[in-house]
């Protein structure tokens, strides 16, 4: 159990920059890796942390990007190690805490001992601070691949990743669906990404195929970028042999400058 020394520090002797920027610390837990990245109270909180998950994760790769910020409320060292042993409860997992809030999402093999460390969390939460719980249960290999294929095309039912035309180029509309594929491809670290790239019949197929590819790599690139590992993702361009829409309007162009994604599991 971690105890807080020190005294706390008036508003005025907080330096202007860490006022600004809400503190966060966010712990990533996948088959072989555990990532601790944010904010920390002092250089003795960044020490106990590095030993609990080396402790708490024997067998995966620890890997740390933490700051020193000594003006972190009181308790933040104690509800971050708590939250590191619940992480050790999951299979793969993702938790952010900041001053407000402490968000969890992944999937354990044993809901028991993880409602158990969970509690032992909420009775430690900071004041005002609330707990956002979307961690789920999977009792086989079977039914976690069937939970990520679900979750996955659930999240992508009726949206769709586009592009300009002539253009390779990812739109801040696309960002949000990415970011979210790239947390349920975290949360299921046996799958693989496949993205394929795709454009309207305009120009010559030639190009089409190079601008296709362009685009997926783009995707994938974006993925690789959010934390994804690269053998994982298979990139392709399709040019305009598969459109969605058979038609030539200026419609059924914009819905065939596309990406597919899919989320795939080795067979067993």
């Amino acid at each position: 159990m971690l105890i807080w020394i020190g005294a706390a520090q008036t508003q005025e002797e907080i330096p202007l920059d860490e006022r600004r920027i809400e503190p966060e610390l966010t712990i990533e837990v996948s088959k072989t890796q555990v990532k601790l990245s944010g904010s920390v109270s002092s250089v003795a909180h960044e020490s106990i942390l590095r030993q609990r998950a080396h402790t708490l994760f024997p067998e995966k790769t620890a890997t740390f990007d933490l700051s020193e910020r000594p003006s972190l409320p009181p308790g933040w060292a104690l509800v971050s190690e708590l939250a590191l042993r619940a992480a050790a409860e999951t299979y793969s997992s993702t938790i952010v805490i900041s001053a407000s809030e402490m968000q969890a999402r992944g999937i354990t093999n044993d809901a028991g001992r993880w409602r158990d460390s969970l509690t032992r969390v909420e009775r430690n939460l900071l004041a005002g601070m609330q707990l956002d719980d979307q961690v789920k249960e999977i009792r086989s290999i079977g039914s976690l691949d069937r939970h990520c294929l679900s979750i996955f095309r659930t999240a992508l039912n009726g949206r769709k990743i586009e592009f300009p035309p002539a253009s390779a180029d990812l739109g801040m509309s696309a960002t949000p669906l990415l970011d979210e594929l790239i947390q349920i491809a975290t949360d299921c670290p046996a799958s693989r990404i496949v993205v394929t790239g795709h454009t309207d019949n305009t120009g010559q197929e030639s190009g089409n195929l190079v601008l296709s590819q362009a685009r997926a790599d783009a995707v994938a690139a974006y993925m690789i970028a959010g934390g994804i590992v690269a053998e994982r993702i298979t990139a392709t361009g399709a040019g305009s042999s598969q459109p969605m829409v058979a038609e030539a309007t200026r419609q059924a162009h914009q819905l065939n400058r596309r990406i597919d994604v899919e989320l795939v599991f080795p067979k067993t």
